[in-house]
């Protein structure tokens, strides 16, 4: 191993982000101005799945109890989530892949209404006819095993 890998490997372990847990509890904002469409989305999925997860704890599981049990669990496991995802979106290494996705749907070249109908069309096309021959086989096939015996009907 050469010198100058050496240093490569020592900057590489030295660049170590902190913990998951600690990240939860700071308050800082990594990246801010990248990759914020995406990491908007995705905070928001995420923040939308714990919102759904704390209402049907409230309805399906603690709704005959009391309403400060009713709705104060449910209401701190959404609030703990909205800030879970707050936070993910601001841990490095979800928001360096995060923006690293933004940056490479943005080299995307997305088709054109009419050029998308065609497309959609070619595809239904074939599949309905790829369906229709799946079938005749399937009938040939029956008539074909029914008649040497091999299937009894």
């Amino acid at each position: 191993m050469t010198r100058g890998s050496r240093l490569v490997t020592r900057m590489a372990k030295s660049k170590v982000y902190s913990g998951l847990l600690s990240e939860m509890f700071s308050i800082g904002l990594y990246k801010r101005s990248q990759g914020q469409r995406v990491r908007q989305i995705s905070g928001l999925a995420i923040a939308m799945t714990f919102a759904v997860a704390a209402w049907s704890l409230s309805v399906h599981v603690l709704g005959n109890s009391a309403k400060p049990l009713q709705f104060g669990i449910p209401g701190l496991i959404a609030i703990a989530g909205c800030w879970f995802a707050y936070r993910m979106m601001n841990y490095p290494p979800a928001a360096d892949f995060l923006i690293g996705v933004q940056s490479e749907m943005d080299k995307v070249s997305w088709p054109a209404w009419p050029q998308l109908w065609r497309a959609t069309i070619v595809v239904l096309v074939v599949m309905v006819l790829l369906s229709i021959a799946l079938f005749a086989f399937d009938i040939i096939w029956r008539y074909v095993f029914t008649q040497v015996g091999f299937l009894r009907m």
